[in-house]
C-alpha cells in the first residue's frame, strides 16, 4: 500500500481546521485562531513527523494563491471615493504604524542585543526593516466572521491595503545599510517590486472590467476572475515585482473600471471567503518549528512585543493626525497585528543574501516564530478593536 500523498494531507489538515475552528468559534474566538492551532498540531515537530506529512513540498503555490486572492478581495473592498474621503487618515495611520513598528523594533532588539554581548546592529536592523509589514488575511477573516462594518472597519481595509507597498519601500531602503548596496540599486530593486507591481496590477483589472462586460452568464466570472488573478500571480513572480501588491491593484483597478456593476467581480470570490481562510491558516501553522523557540525566546518575545507597542502607538498618533475620530485611533493599531506571508518572504529574501550568514537564518527562525504567535494573537486582537468599537455584528450560526 502506497502513502495517500499529498490530496490524504490536505483533507486532513482541513478536516481539522475545521472543527477545530467551530470550537474556538464555540468559545467566542476567531475561527482563524483554531486554523492556526490546528496547522501547528501537524507541524514536522509535532504530528506532521508521525504521519509524514510533506506540507512543505506543495504547500507555496497553495498558499500564494489563497494570499493573493485575500490580496484581492481586500484591493476591491476600498473605492476612489474612500480614498477621496479617508485618503489623508489612510496616509498618516500607515505612515505611523509601520514606521512605529520599524523603529521600536530596531531600538528595542538592539538593545536586547547589546545587553547580551551579541552583535546587535546589522541583526536588530534585519528583523526591524521586516517589522513594518501587516498581514491583511487574519484582519479581514475576523471581520468576515463578525460583518463588521463602520469607520475603523474601513479605515482597516484601507490601511492594511497600503501597508505592505510602504512595507516594501523601508525593506529595500534597509538593504542599503545592511549590505552596502548602492542607493541607485536600492531604488531601482524599490521601483521594479512596487512600480512593477502597480503596472501589472492596474493593466490586469482595466483588462478583467473589460472582459467582464462580454459576459452572459453568472457561472463563468468566477473561472475568469481566478484565471486573472493567478496570470498576474505569476508574472509578478516572474519579473521581480510584489505578488501581493499587485494583487491588491488588481482588485481595486477591477473595481474602479467595473465601475457600477464592480460587485460582480468579487461575489463569486467571497462566497468562498471561508473556504480560502482555512486553507491559507491551517498550512502556514503547519510550517511552525518548535527548536525556534528554543533557540531564540528572548528575540521572538522582545519582536513580538516591540513590534506591536509600535503598531498600537503609531497607528494612534497617526490616525490622530489623519483626523480620525477617537474610537478609531483607540483601537486601529490593535487590528493591525498580524503578520504572516510578505514578512516570512522579506525574511528568505535576507537569508539568500551570502552577506548576512548565519544572521540571516536568524531572522528567518524568528520571524516564523513570531509569525505564529501574531497569528495567534493577532486575530484576538482584531477581534476585541471590533468589539470595542462597536462594529462586530452577529457570528453566523450564533457564534460569538
Amino acid at each position: 500500500m502506497t502513502e495517500p500523498g499529498p490530496l490524504f494531507d490536505i483533507g486532513l489538515l482541513l478536516a481539522v481546521g475545521m472543527v477545530a475552528g467551530l470550537i474556538a468559534a464555540r468559545f467566542g474566538l476567531p475561527r482563524v485562531a483554531g486554523y492556526v492551532l490546528a496547522g501547528v498540531a501537524f507541524s514536522p515537530g509535532l504530528l506532521g513527523e508521525a504521519l509524514r506529512l510533506e506540507v512543505a513540498a506543495w504547500s507555496p503555490p497553495l498558499t500564494d494563491a489563497a494570499l493573493g486572492i485575500i490580496a484581492y478581495l481586500v484591493g476591491g473592498s476600498i473605492t476612489t471615493g474612500q480614498l477621496r474621503r479617508m485618503g489623508r487618515l489612510i496616509v498618516t495611520t500607515t505612515l505611523g504604524e509601520s514606521l512605529g513598528s520599524v523603529l521600536l523594533v530596531g531600538l528595542t532588539l538592539s538593545a536586547l542585543l547589546w545587553f547580551t554581548g551579541a552583535e546587535s546592529l546589522s541583526l536588530a536592523l534585519a528583523l526591524a526593516s521586516v517589522a513594518g509589514t501587516t498581514a491583511p488575511a487574519a484582519t479581514v477573516a475576523v471581520m468576515h466572521q463578525y460583518r463588521a462594518d463602520g469607520p475603523l472597519t474601513r479605515t482597516l481595509l484601507g490601511v492594511v491595503a497600503l501597508d505592505d507597498a510602504l512595507g516594501i519601500i523601508v525593506f529595500s531602503l534597509a538593504l542599503v545599510l545592511l549590505t552596502g548596496s548602492s542607493l541607485v540599486g536600492a531604488g531601482e530593486r524599490a521601483a521594479m517590486e512596487i512600480g512593477g507591481a502597480l503596472a501589472l496590477g492596474g493593466l490586469g483589472g482595466w483588462l478583467l472590467a473589460r472582459f467582464a462586460h462580454l459576459l452572459r452568464e453568472d457561472s463563468l466570472r468566477l473561472p475568469v476572475v481566478l484565471a486573472a488573478l493567478l496570470l498576474v500571480l505569476g508574472v509578478a513572480s516572474a519579473v521581480g515585482a510584489s505578488a501581493l501588491l499587485a494583487s491588491l491593484t488588481l482588485g481595486f483597478a477591477a473595481r474602479h473600471f467595473q465601475r457600477s456593476g464592480g460587485e460582480r467581480l468579487f461575489a463569486p470570490l467571497e462566497a468562498m471567503e471561508e473556504a480560502v481562510f482555512l486553507i491559507f491558516f491551517t498550512v502556514a501553522g503547519s510550517h511552525f518549528q518548535p527548536g525556534i523557540f528554543a533557540a531564540h525566546p528572548e528575540l521572538v518575545a522582545g519582536y513580538v512585543l516591540a513590534r506591536l507597542a509600535g503598531k498600537t502607538s503609531g497607528a494612534f498618533l497617526g490616525a490622530r493626525l489623519g483626523g480620525a475620530p477617537p474610537v478609531v485611533s483607540r483601537w486601529i493599531g490593535f487590528g493591525l497585528a498580524p503578520q504572516a506571508g510578505v514578512a516570512v518572504g522579506l525574511a528568505l529574501t535576507l537569508a539568500e543574501r551570502p552577506a548576512f550568514g548565519e544572521a540571516g537564518d536568524i531572522v528567518v527562525n524568528v520571524i516564523l516564530a513570531s509569525v505564529l504567535v501574531n497569528e495567534v494573537i493577532g486575530p484576538l486582537a482584531a477581534s476585541l478593536a471590533l468589539r470595542r468599537a462597536g462594529e462586530a455584528g452577529e457570528a453566523p450560526n450564533g457564534e460569538d
